[in-house]
């Protein structure tokens, strides 16, 4: 009877691909600051939009008044 052996594997060096894996790297922290500056520009881009447009409004109304 043959003893049970374990199997065996051929010995090559390990390689450690990293250079796709720094690609596609992204920070938490980074990415977390990101997606805060996104929750606080969009809200303040809108707010100047209606301002200047309110401004735009108001300018064409206040024009079109015959002078006193």
């Amino acid at each position: 009877m043959e003893p049970d052996l374990p199997a065996t594997r051929e010995e090559t060096a390990l390689t450690l691909e990293t250079a796709p894996d720094l690609h596609s790297y992204r920070d938490p922290q980074h990415q977390e600051v990101q997606q805060n500056l996104i929750a606080v520009l969009l809200p303040m881009a809108i707010i100047a939009f209606l301002v200047v447009s309110f401004v735009a409004a108001a300018w064409t109304f206040l024009a079109a008044l015959p002078a006193a």
